[in-house]
């Protein structure tokens, strides 16, 4: 005799499981595989830029030539400590990557890690965007790599930018899977869910503030994007390049993100996802503190590559102090924002 009773459906948010596995586990697993191959791709990737470019500083540093015009370029002490400084840049880079392969990764703590990477990727992500559109535009028009009187080969500045273009895609996409596994509410929760904080009304009126200088700091670069030249020294208006017009239009685009992701987080009242806003804060506060300090230490360090001095930069020196100031308040407001919502979050002992 057949059995004709009917297999129960399972209730909502109960799985099926047939034998020892559940599809629920499956698709997880698959989900948990899939996740684990894009981190590694993401870490290949970028390793990929790091290494021919270590190997290029190792032997700047231990007084070879290669792809150098001038081997007394090599032997200046200011650009040996530059290449110093990028070199331990980059290998703190490499130790990054390793982190977010390895298990012990897990264990390092936020303040060792957040910090660099905040740095990190507000250098590398305005690269990426900059280095292939300029070098495609340059290509297009028939412009070289360098000119003759480049100290270094054209080459060179192929092999580090592609580097660099490399290394933003993968630490971004490495770091994006490292913190979401160690930080899974702000990708999962809404900024409207954390509870009100003590100091909001503080960190809104931060945020209003920041959001103001932003605006300026955004016009102020659009005017130079759409070809002014005023506040800007004889020297630079004379030299701006394909690659001056990218970074104005770059320099628009960041005060503008840090202000509408900062805003957002800070007010709470938005239904959207957490993690959205937080992109556009960390990446645009990373990029607005990260590049103005690294264009002053280049600036104010007298080698061939900053004429031998500061120089006149016109307003363009205060319009980059601003923006370094903005960026280091924008990042410290956000972060004391997101670590409020975890605290608010996290149980509290009985």
């Amino acid at each position: 005799m057949t059995d004709t009773t009917p297999i129960p459906t399972p209730a909502p948010g109960v799985t099926r499981t047939t034998g020892r596995t559940s599809e629920s586990g499956e698709t997880v697993a698959a989900g948990g595989t899939r996740a684990a191959a894009l981190r590694l791709t993401a870490v290949a990737v970028a390793l990929a830029g790091v290494l021919p470019y270590l190997t290029l500083k190792i032997i700047w540093l231990t007084g070879g030539t290669l792809g150098i015009a001038d081997p007394a370029w090599v032997r200046d002490g200011a650009l040996f400590g530059l290449n110093l400084l990028t070199f331990a840049m980059d290998a703190v880079a490499t130790l990054i990557l390793l982190a977010f392969v390895l298990p012990w990764g897990r264990r390092i703590p936020a303040g060792a890690i957040l910090p660099p990477m905040w740095v990190g990727i507000g250098l590398l992500v305005p690269i990426a965007v900059e280095a292939p559109l300029g070098f495609l535009i340059d290509l297009l028009s028939g412009t070289p790599l360098s000119s003759p009187n480049d100290p270094v080969a054209g080459w060179v500045y192929l092999v580090v930018y592609t580097g660099f273009t490399c290394q933003a895609i993968g630490l971004t996409v490495g770091f994006l899977h490292h913190a979401r596994s160690r930080w899974p509410g702000v990708f999962t929760s809404r900024v409207s869910e954390g509870a009100a904080s003590r100091t909001r009304e503080l960190q809104t009126f931060v945020a209003w503030g920041i959001a103001g200088v932003s605006v300026i700091l955004a016009a102020i670069n659009l005017t130079w994007l759409l070809g002014s030249t005023g506040g800007l020294s004889v020297e630079v208006a004379g030299e701006r390049s394909v690659f001056f017009f990218l970074r104005a239009a770059v320099n628009t685009l960041l005060p503008l993100a840090v202000a509408i992701g900062l805003l957002t987080i800070v007010r709470g009242r938005s239904d959207r996802r957490l993690r959205g806003p937080v992109i556009l804060a960390w990446l645009g506060s990373g990029a607005m503190f990260a590049w103005p300090l690294w264009e002053m230490i280049i600036r104010f360090t007298p080698t061939e590559l900053s004429g031998r001095g500061a120089g006149d930069a016109g307003v363009l020196g205060l319009v980059s102090l601003f923006t370094l100031l903005t960026g280091l308040v924008a990042g410290m407001t956000g972060a004391f924002a997101l670590v409020d919502r975890v605290r608010s979050a996290a149980p509290r002992p009985r």
